[in-house]
């Protein structure tokens, strides 16, 4: 169960996110539990061993799509990487996603086999005999480490598309890559959508969509060359609506930018549309951003430096971190309504938020 805080209320995404069910948990304590563990990993390991040639094949594969073919069609490298999350929380009973796993199978940077020859062993652990890992569980909310940010983030998102998709007229997702949300919530809806991002990826992602026959028609794709053009343009060209009430979803796409050309993207996603409409985002802190919180972090801040996408803008959450994002959307013409903090409970340096945010009245 996920649980979204807002001031005076919660909201249970759970309630809100079609599931197959949690794994089974092992609520056994003591030796009992112990022995039981003992025995799921006795089971595992062989399981694993036979899977080792197919893990060294599978990852030549996915090394060589991800970063050699990804390249050549000027993709994204954090764009594959927010699809697997996707993908790994469907074959681990999460979230199901088979529009995502179809998506990834003709997906030509991604490597399905790859995929599935990584994790297949705790896959197949999982469903016969209960092991379960970090793969197969969601934190709890407000436990959440740098390790298990990125499956409480899905479900967040999901659950904030859902609870807007009938009150507003429109849906906005800058920075798209290859998330696939607008697609499980706004089919048969009466809600204009549009998608925007870098040319090359958004041409990938719709041929990938006609390739693996997803049904994506009532959908808007805006392709911007955002060192040379003018994304709310773009937009406005494409058919966007300023007087209409407008749901903007941007995830996790602030920290990759400098933070003047966040605070300026925020102020224009504010005056394109009337007050009461909704923005919804993701911040990362400064301490995460520098790799602080994390050897792991650290190693994956090193990681997207070689790749050419370093993170660049956290907010300084060290002392009273809800105040100070407040501030921040203040500053950008923007009053915060909901705030949810990941880790709260273990009483470690804030690491990340998802906020959402109403736009004011033009004076």
């Amino acid at each position: 169960m996920v649980l979204l805080r807002i001031p005076g209320a919660r909201l249970q995404l759970s309630s809100m996110i079609p599931s197959r069910g949690e794994p089974p948990k092992n609520r056994n304590r003591g030796t009992p539990g112990i022995l039981l563990k003992l025995f799921q990993v006795a089971l595992y390991i062989p399981i694993q061993v036979a899977f080792i040639p197919l893990v060294i094949v599978g990852l030549v594969d996915a090394i060589f799509k991800e970063i050699i073919i990804g390249r050549r069609l000027d993709v994204s490298f954090t764009a594959i990487k927010a699809l697997q999350y996707r993908w790994i929380m469907h074959y681990f009973d999460n979230r199901p996603d088979p529009i995502s796993v179809a998506f990834t199978k003709k997906l030509p940077c991604e490597s399905h086999y790859g995929l599935w020859s990584t994790f297949g062993a705790l896959i197949i652990s999982q469903r016969l005999f209960g092991l379960t890992t970090t793969f197969g569980r969601v934190a709890e909310p407000g436990k959440e480490t740098p390790v298990s940010t990125a499956g409480s983030r899905v479900l967040m998102f999901d659950a904030i598309v859902e609870k807007y998709v009938d009150d507003v007229e429109q849906i906005v997702i800058p920075g798209a890559g290859f998330d696939l949300v607008a697609l499980h919530f706004t089919k048969a809806k009466n809600t204009a959508v549009f998608e925007l991002d870098q040319t090359g990826t958004l041409q990938v992602k719709l041929e990938t969509l006609k390739k693996a026959g997803i049904a994506h028609d009532w959908i808007t794709y805006v392709p911007v060359d955002y060192s040379t053009e003018s994304w709310t343009e773009k937009l406005l060209a494409a058919g966007f609506d300023k007087t209409k009430k407008t749901l903007f979803l941007w995830q996790s796409v602030s920290l990759f930018l400098e933070a003047g050309t966040v605070k300026k993207t925020l102020r224009e996603m504010a005056g394109l549309c009337p007050g009461g409409s909704i923005i919804a985002q993701d911040l990362y802190s400064k301490a995460f951003i520098s790799g602080e919180t994390s050897r792991i972090v650290k190693r994956s801040l090193r990681m997207l430096d070689k790749m050419g996408e370093p993170w660049r803008f956290g907010v300084d959450m060290s002392d009273d971190p809800e105040s100070a994002v407040e501030s921040f959307l203040e500053e950008c013409g923007l009053r915060m309504t909901e705030y949810f903090q990941f880790g709260e409970k273990l009483g470690i340096e804030p690491i990340y938020c998802v906020v959402e945010a109403e736009t004011l009245d033009h004076v």
